[in-house]
């Protein structure tokens, strides 16, 4: 027998199942087919058929399952977990659609902890039965590393099905997690059901006060950043006052969304309280916050008492072609996010050399996602000789400074360099506001290199995505990167 390319004839088959061609030989050129995934797809695909019986599509189930299982891949196994949880959505309802379902948690279950279990359950959070969404999340919450992330497609769909009973008791789920992926879970629930107008009570911001000592100061900045009412700006500002330097940042935060959600005068006295926190910082934290206290004076059209506070901005002379003087760091990064494949390449160097010019510009940092390299110092070395561009000049000394750094995908996800933003033309849910951010913190903006922007892990695995434009228009990475860039300096 000629050998047969599996995906086509996979592809042939479900084609001739639509034009009618005979079940007996759609199904015995399906059986044939040597890899599993495609046989499961193409029985899959023909069991959809209105002229077949329930118990011929229970009988197929159990082909299906076994093909899906020759698959040792993780990431494949998760990719046609998906496909064949979108070919079942033509099957009818009843018992042999249901054991199908069944068949694909149990395999989302075996997966690897990681990105495979996260995009399966993208892919079937939509697609199973809602009694069976509470098992989906427990999936989640066990996949080590990836939590919040493979969690956020199951909280939307249990937010979808508008049961009550239900959104509560996966809440009290929620905090029997590690304190900061109990305040992540929470925040998630708390923003799709102010988004839904959907009320349960206690409230998932009330229930995850008692985790917020324990919780990373990003998550905490993230959940103050998503208050929408003032009566729970006071209660968040009553409970994470104190004298620390997170305390200061989070009453500033907080003072941000007082403003933001019509309560200039509350407002204002959690600015006055920031100011009073500013006596137990040291001098080069208390000057950056200050600068951020003073920001919000200015918002409330305080510009007397935002003059007051104020620091002189720290004058820094133009750079030459080796730098004799280290540029202000005002804390933000520019995250470059490699999408291209093989080792490091022109592309990557022209990157980096534009990327510096701006960091060093505009007092940034510079973080490579997923970078093909290990050798900083030797990458920058090539990178300023190859490309001879004057932003080259400046790597050697973000480098020597620590505003250049390689970081995974996941570290950079869970906020290793401040609060991730994917910078987008098609933001997902609208773009936010980066002048909300403006009192908050550390920001990471990430920006994929090449035509193919972010990968979706990393779009599903950031809250805000930021579209710089206001019309979607898609442009190119070095111009994006400045003028994100200088949206950045002014939120210092």
């Amino acid at each position: 027998m000629e050998n047969q390319h599996d995906p086509s004839t996979c592809r042939q088959i479900l084609r001739d199942s639509k034009s009618g061609t005979a079940l007996v030989q759609l199904f015995d050129r399906a059986m044939k087919i040597g890899s599993g995934p495609y046989r499961a797809e193409a029985l899959c695909g023909i069991a959809g058929r209105e002229d077949i019986d329930q118990e011929t599509r229970f009988e197929l189930v159990e082909d299906i399952a076994l093909g899906l299982l020759e698959e040792d891949r993780g990431w494949r196994l998760a990719e046609c977990i998906g496909i064949i949880a979108k070919s079942s959505a033509k099957w009818p309802n009843g018992q042999p659609k249901l054991s199908l379902l069944d068949s694909l948690i149990s395999l989302t279950g075996g997966l690897p902890e990681g990105d495979a279990r996260v995009d399966a359950l993208k892919s079937i959070s939509t697609r199973v039965p809602s009694s069976r969404l509470p098992e989906l999340l427990m999936l989640a919450i066990e996949n080590r590393g990836k939590e919040a992330i493979a969690a956020k497609p199951v909280i939307r769909a249990i937010i979808g099905t508008g049961d009550s009973a239900m959104i509560s008791k996966v809440a009290e789920t929620m905090i029997e997690a590690e304190s900061d992926l109990a305040v992540r879970l929470l925040l998630i629930l708390h923003n799709g059901l102010e988004k839904e107008k959907i009320t349960i009570e206690p409230r998932p911001l009330l229930m995850s006060i008692p985790f917020l000592i324990e919780a990373d100061f990003e998550t905490v900045r993230a959940l103050c950043n998503n208050t929408n009412t003032a009566d729970d700006v006071k209660l968040l500002a009553d409970v994470l006052a104190g004298e620390s330097e997170d305390a200061v940042r989070y009453t500033t935060t907080l003072a941000g969304r007082a403003d933001r959600v019509g309560d200039p005068i509350l407002a204002r006295e959690l600015l006055e309280n920031a100011v009073k926190g500013l006596e137990n910082l040291d001098g080069s934290v208390a000057s950056k916050v200050t600068k951020n206290i003073a920001k919000g004076f200015e918002f409330l059209g305080d510009i007397e008492r935002a003059e007051e506070l104020r620091p002189k901005r720290m004058q820094h002379t133009t750079s030459t072609s080796k730098d004799t003087v280290v540029s202000r760091d005002i804390g933000h990064t520019i995250a470059l996010v490699d999408t291209y494949e093989g080792a490091i390449g022109m592309a990557h160097m022209r990157a980096l050399a534009r990327a510096a010019g701006v960091a060093f510009g505009f007092g940034l940092k510079i973080a490579l996602v997923g970078w093909p390299t290990l050798d900083l110092k030797d990458l920058c070395e090539k990178a300023e000789k190859e490309t001879r561009t004057a932003g080259g000049n400046h790597l050697q000394s973000l480098l020597e400074n620590g505003r250049l750094s390689l970081h995974s995908v996941e570290d950079i996800l869970a906020g290793s360099s401040g609060h991730p933003i994917a910078t987008t033309h098609q933001p997902a849910g609208g773009s936010v506001d980066l002048q909300a951010f403006s009192a908050s913190g550390r920001l990471c903006m990430l920006m994929g290199l090449g035509r193919q922007g972010l990968p979706k892990r990393i779009m599903n695995g950031c809250n805000d995505h930021f579209e710089l434009t206001g019309i979607g228009a898609s442009l190119e990475t070095a111009v994006a990167m400045g003028a994100i860039a200088q949206r950045l300096s002014q939120l210092d």
